[in-house]
This record gives C-alpha cells, structure tokens and sequence, in this order.
C-alpha cells in the first residue's frame, strides 16, 4: 500500500490522447499502470489507451477514466478503494476507502479494536482506522457505498487494496482483540472476498484485489481467488526503489507458480517491481518472468512511483506465440520459446552461460548466439538480426522513402502543403499558447486544493 491524497479535481485533466494502436499485444502476457498518487491526475496518458490492458485510479478521476475507455474500449479501468481500513470522507463526498468513517458513526463494531478495547489505526499511516472486515454488515456497506459511486460513469470494476492474509504489516497481531492469528484474520478477509466478489459479479463489475505479500501466503491467496476476478503482487520478484532488491530463487520461483495457478483459474494476474523508472533491467526481469508463466492474462507494470507510466524497449519486440512452457536448466535459468522469439530468466545468484540455438537480436544483444546471463538478470529477444520490433513498425518506416518520393513528383502540390502547414502551425501556436494559460491557471487552483486536504488529513 503506498500513501494517496484526493486532491486533485478531475475535472481538471487534460489529456490529448494517441488513438489505440493496430499493432498486436503480447501473446500471454502484457501491462498496467496503477495511477493513484495525487500527482498522477496531471501525468501523461497519451499513449496509455494504446499500451496498458488495465488502468487503476483515484475515484475522483471519473473524466480521465472516461477519456481513456472512449479511446480504447477495451481497456479495463478499475476504482481504488481500500477494503480493511476506513479514512474519513472530505467536504466533497470523496473518500479513498468502501465504508468512511463517517458511515461507521453509528456502527462502533465496524472497527477494530486491540487488546485493551480501544479502536487502532494502520502503522505508518495514522490517519487510517482498522475496520472488521469480518461484519457482514461492514461488508454489505462496503459493497453498497462503491458500487453506487461507481454507478453507471463507466468504472469497469474495483480495485481492493489492503487485501491482506495477516494484520503484521498494519499492527501487531497478537494486540488484534477479534482476531489475535494469522487464521482468525484470513477466515474474516475471506468472508469479506465471498460477500463483496459476489455482489460485484452480479452487477457485472470485476473486483480485483492488492493482496499484501503474495509470495508469504501463496497458498491461502490462491484459495482466495476463487471468489475474485484476480489479483495484485505489489511486490513482485523485488523490493524497494533501488537497483537491489531482488528476490531470492526460491521466492522467485514461488511467484513464477502464482502466476501459473491464476492463469489455471482464469484470474488476472497483476505484477508490479519496485525500482527507479528508468531501471530497463528490472523491467526486463520482471516481464520477462510474466512471458515465462503467462497465458494471457498477466501484466507488468515497473514504476518509481504510482504517478508515471514507464514503458522499455523490450515491451515492443513481436517475438510471437508461445511454442510451449517454460524449461528449467541445469543450471537454473529459464527459459521459453516463441514463435519468433526467446525469453531466458536467471533468477540465481551466479552468472550462467546460455545458447540460443540461433541468431537473435534484443536487450541489448545483436545478432549472437548465445550469452553469459549475469545473476537475476533476463532476456527478450528477437529471432534474427536487426531492429526486434513489430513488422508494422518497420512497415511504416519502410514507407517513408516513397512518401518521400512521391511529394517531389509535383513542386506546386509541395508549396500548397508548406503554406497550408505553416498556417496550421501559426494557428496552433496560439491556441496551445492559450490552453498553457489555461492549465497553469487550473493547475494552481488543483494544488491549492490538494495542499488543503492533505493539511486536513494530517
């Protein structure tokens, strides 16, 4: 879970978005964007209807979420709110959290309280109440409040966070009066996934939980997705926002075999890696973990923050459909072919020497055969030589030269276009002149107001 703010007015996005685009998606697995910072409701999603598959906001983003489904129907945007704990709900109705603590005014045994019968917040974040999960009618609220804000604006579903199998990463869990173990915990979130994911299917939304530490409890949760549409690995195969962090083989494999039983099951499997975002190695170790077990339905996502959408190089590669699953070595790594492509993952702590069988080209290699793969370190790569880019890409480069070709046939048809073109540029300068004014004048008015309610809520 990372801090959030409501801050910003959505009505003050302006986006101009990219039209989706032809070129066709991973084969089994692709990406997200989890947006929910405050800064996030003034970031680029210019090429995000083209890129990602699901999309997670703020509740008060319901025009940037409409922008973005109108642009790429297809596109799955979920609803952020926090199912364990509850926040109080501003002067403007907005609340990150299903039930506000205003709603539990009249319900004091929807909070939680620790062993000396007094109510307790979330560690590190003072301002969130521990709710009890585990009320059916906590339940029954959480699930009436979002799915009436969420109405008819277009949301495809909600996105459940502090989903967590223990309440260690929140509180001590022996000082939880109702549910002093790990087991007393669970059977309530479990409760809570049984009522809510229920109530969502028959309105035909998907609730999609962040189930905290994944890896820990890979048993529980895959139980747990039987009454879900997916789920979030917050922390997936590493840590922390610095080059480091890796996880160790073992918990890496055991995330490898999650995101095997969520595509058993059907589920979405969402996998975000924490690291600076310009980090292409861990992206690349990342995604290239999710090509391993993908099936089509799991998505990456690398981020710094929960602000910026990061994209690399290796996304784009067309290395095809699978040719089947993916192989251990005797050494460690694995790796997966496709039909125009490989996909190798050391997640081991020693460099290994690996052959391709072939010629390819991709992260950072040209036209090789083979490779010393350095420890926690993976490759996507192209058959053959040259740019490992879609064919229509190249296509459209290819047509360049005749575009070119073609415009000199004619010397009046080509100062007709200058001119038109110069023209169209004066008239843009001014109006992106005027809307600069415009946004700088809404940009200072959102901060004022984003700076209000955080004051607020500390």
């Amino acid at each position: 879970m990372r801090t959030f703010s409501m801050g910003l007015a959505a009505s003050l996005i302006a986006l101009a978005l990219l039209p989706v685009a032809s070129e066709a998606a991973p084969p089994v697995a692709g990406h997200f964007r989890y947006a929910i910072d405050t800064a996030a409701g003034q970031a680029d999603y210019a090429r995000t209807p083209s890129r990602q598959s699901v999309v997670i906001l703020q509740s008060y983003q319901v025009p940037l979420m409409q922008r973005l489904k109108a642009a790429n129907p297809n596109l799955k945007v979920l609803i952020y709110k926090d199912l364990s704990g509850m926040v109080e709900r501003d002067q403007w109705g907005g609340v990150s959290t299903g039930v506000a603590t205003q709603d539990a005014a009249a319900h004091p045994e929807w909070f939680l309280l620790n062993t000396s019968g007094q109510r307790f917040t979330f560690r590190y974040y003072s301002w969130i109440w521990a709710a009890d999960i585990g009320n059916a009618a906590y339940q029954q609220k959480w699930a009436d409040n979002v799915l009436a804000e969420m109405g008819d604006k277009g949301w495809d579903g909600v996105f459940m966070d502090d989903t967590n199998p223990s309440m260690e990463y929140h509180y001590d869990v022996a000082r939880v009066a109702k549910y002093p173990t790990d087991a007393a915990y669970q059977a309530a979130t479990e409760s809570a996934l049984e009522a809510i994911g229920a109530r969502f299917r028959a309105a035909g939304k998907l609730a999609v939980p962040n189930f905290g530490f994944w890896k820990d409890y890979p048993g529980v949760i895959n139980n747990w997705l039987r009454h879900v549409d997916g789920g979030m690995n917050e922390n997936f195969v590493k840590v922390g926002t610095t080059t480091d962090g890796y996880d160790r083989e073992a918990v890496w494999n055991t995330q490898l075999q999650s995101i095997k039983d969520a595509e058993a099951q059907g589920k979405l499997y969402l996998g975000v890696s924490h690291s600076p975002n310009n980090d292409r190695a861990a992206a690349r170790f990342g995604y290239a973990t999710m090509l391993l077990a993908g099936a089509g339905r799991a998505r990456f996502a690398l981020h710094g923050d929960y602000t910026n959408e990061n994209w690399f190089e290796e996304y784009d590669y067309a290395i095809g459909a699978p040719t089947g699953a993916e192989t251990r070595e005797a050494s460690g790594v694995h790796r997966r072919a496709f039909a125009n492509g490989l996909v190798y993952v050391n997640p081991t702590t020693a460099s290994e020497r690996v052959e391709f069988g072939g010629v390819y080209s991709g992260s950072g290699l040209s036209n090789a055969t083979g490779v010393t793969l350095p420890a926690r370190s993976a490759l996507v790569l192209v058959k053959g030589g040259g740019p490992p880019f879609p064919p229509s890409r190249a296509r459209k480069k290819a047509r360049r030269p005749v575009k070119k070709i073609q415009a000199k046939t004619s010397q009046a048809a080509k100062k007709a276009r200058a001119a038109k073109k110069a023209r169209a540029a004066k008239k843009g300068r001014a109006a992106k002149k005027a809307r600069a004014r415009a946004k700088a004048r809404a940009a200072k008015k959102a901060r004022a107001r984003a700076q209000a309610r955080a004051a607020r809520r500390r």
